[in-house]
């Protein structure tokens, strides 16, 4: 698994696109998931504020 420092060179808006695609097309047990779905908003919720302040243009 990368590290926060083997990932530096990636925007901010690129690592939550990473973190989303792999939350979607991971299959998580009845056990995991309520935690997954929890991360799931706030990573949608950070991408929407990444989005408005204009971090990636």
């Amino acid at each position: 698994m990368p590290t926060e420092a083997d990932r530096a060179w990636q925007h901010p808006w690129l690592r939550i696109s990473l973190r989303i695609r792999t939350m979607l097309h991971t299959r998580w047990d009845a056990e995991t998931w309520p935690q997954v779905r929890a991360e799931f908003k706030k990573a949608l919720a950070l991408r929407s504020q990444i989005a408005r302040a204009g971090w990636f243009n």
